[in-house]
């Protein structure tokens, strides 16, 4: 990154220098021949200049040109360059960090977290590395959002206005599960921000993304919104294992070019309206490849609402693993305990010791509503549990062995951080069974395997290898995975497990209940080809 920024400089300089050499000479300078280029001259030649373009083709051209040029005028004050220092504690590899960079940081590079080359004459200690990113004011107090990788763990944090004005920041809070941060500085005469409705979007709609890519200040891009709702991105879990399961994941995709820089900058509609924060990019490259990401304004008014009142951000919970209904497979799933409807989400794991267990939900529950509104989705209960403060007591209604019925209870308080399990455990000479039909070979699990995966007592089989060409592989199943039941029938060995199987006919479709490696539960639905 640093040499690509380099690079770029010098691109720009020796442009400079050519423009300045060209305007000597034609200052300076009358070349002989200088009346050859007469329209008297021209004329004799026979010649002809290019043709004129009729009005009436560009026009429409020029007035999409002067509606992104009105929004620049009105969001460019709003919009800031953070500039930070972080101290590594490790070894930096052609000064562009540290050597034990998360795995697929390369491929999923959240723009803005990278080093700059230091300041011309200066050379930056081996343990220290200067970022760039951007901001955006949102309020005439001084309180700026940005995105939480690029403050985080920073010495100092200098904020550049749009009139070159320089102020020194303090954090004010940041929240890891979104990668949103809030900042403030103490200058006069803000401009500050209008959020608009990220949820009104539409895919195709213009956008204009703003920002400090590779530290050019100010920066304006164009493009249309290329998606909504993508998930399951891994953008924060992949840089902090303990998020994972935690984080909030519903973004703006766009072909609004974004950079390494452009972190914390706002992704605007066309009336001017903040819809997105741009947080991250689709790489092979570590630059711009046509895919960019924007946190949805909505999450970003209530973050960094939370951030500038308490601090921190407190979030409702429940304890469960859940999956979508409306997942081809899922719903295969919920088919099986007898739901035939197509929206809400499906229990799969009830973790003990938590409201949800408590209150006595259970695995094979389907949630259809929370507090009274309909569950579309995952994300919207997700986002419903999370916005409800801890201690309110709420009604879920769930669809329970072909009957409706409702719990009430107290909301809980989501933990900071997820423990992430390794797994372990040995092989049992002897206990190995095949399911050619599923392409799978299982073992039993032992004392060892189930204190890592967190089981009271052994039970289940575990998968040892998985055709990948099978039924199973192309499900989702792996190895490592533990499977608890066939059917709803628990099995506790290799030899209960083959017959299970017998006892089913794979080609109507069998549900399966797993245990993953990092504890976390799911159903699965397997069904072999005639």
């Amino acid at each position: 990154m640093p040499n690509q920024t380099k690079k770029s400089h010098l691109i720009l300089a020796v442009s400079a220098a050519a423009a300045l050499a060209v305007g000597s000479i034609l200052a300076g300078i009358r070349p002989q021949g200088w009346g050859l280029w007469t329209a008297t001259a021209n004329a004799a030649m026979g010649g002809h200049p290019t043709a004129p373009i009729d009005p009436s083709l560009v026009s429409s051209a020029e007035s999409l040109s002067e509606a992104f040029q009105a929004v620049h005028h009105s969001i460019k004050n709003a919009v800031v360059n953070i500039n930070i220092i972080k101290t590594l504690q490790g070894p930096m590899q052609n000064g562009i960090g540290p050597l034990n960079l998360p795995p697929g940081l390369q491929k999923m590079l959240p723009p803005g977290a990278f080093p700059l080359i230091p300041p011309q004459g200066q050379s930056a200690p081996a343990e220290k590395i200067y970022g760039t990113g951007s901001g955006l004011i949102i309020s005439p107090k001084g309180y700026i959002v940005t995105n939480n990788h690029v403050v985080a763990g920073a010495q100092s944090i200098k904020v550049t206005l749009a009139n070159g004005r320089v102020y020194k920041a303090t954090v004010i809070g940041t929240d890891p599960k979104t990668d949103l941060a809030v900042v403030k500085i103490n200058a006069p005469d803000l401009t500050y921000a209008s959020f608009g409705n990220s949820h009104d979007m539409k895919v195709g709609d213009w956008v204009l993304a703003f920002g400090s890519p590779f530290g050019f200040k100010h920066t304006m891009t164009q493009g249309i919104i290329s998606a909504k709702g993508r998930k399951n991105l891994d953008i924060i879990g992949a840089h902090n294992p303990q998020l994972q399961g935690l984080t909030y994941q519903d973004y703006i995709q766009t072909d609004a070019a974004i950079n390494p820089g452009n972190s914390g900058g706002p992704l605007v509609n066309m009336k001017g309206h903040v819809i997105g924060i741009n947080c991250a990019i689709a790489t092979n490259t570590g630059s711009f490849n046509g895919i960019g990401f924007a946190i949805p304004s909505k999450e970003v008014k209530y973050i960094a609402g939370q951030l500038i009142k308490h601090g921190k951000v407190v979030r409702g919970y429940l304890g469960v693993s859940i999956a979508d209904v409306r997942h081809e497979q899922i719903h295969k799933v919920a088919e099986t305990f007898g739901y035939k409807g197509h929206h809400g989400v499906l229990v799969e794991q009830v973790d003990p010791s938590t409201p949800a267990a408590r209150a006595g939900l259970r695995r094979g529950d389907i949630i259809i509503a929370f507090d009274g509104k309909k569950i579309r989705s995952m994300n919207q209960l997700r986002d419903d549990v999370a916005m409800t403060h801890p201690g309110k007591k709420v009604t879920l209604g769930l669809f329970r062995n072909g009957k409706k019925l409702s719990l009430t209870f107290a909301v809980g308080t989501q933990p900071a951080t997820l423990a992430q399990v390794e797994m372990g455990g040995e092989n049992i000479p002897g206990q190995m069974a095949h399911s050619d039909s599923l392409g799978i070979a299982v073992t039993a699990v032992t004392h060892n395997l189930a204190r890592s995966y967190h089981m009271a007592a052994p039970h289940g089989v575990l998968i040892k290898t998985v055709n990948p060409n099978g039924v199973a592989a192309s499900v989702g199943i792996r190895p490592g995975d533990v499977i608890l039941s066939v059917q709803g029938h628990r099995v506790n060995s290799p030899a209960e497990f083959v017959k299970a199987l017998h006892q089913v006919n794979l080609t109507k479709g069998i549900r399966l209940s797993l245990r993953s490696p990092n504890g976390v539960e799911r159903f699965v639905f397997v069904q072999k080809s005639h």
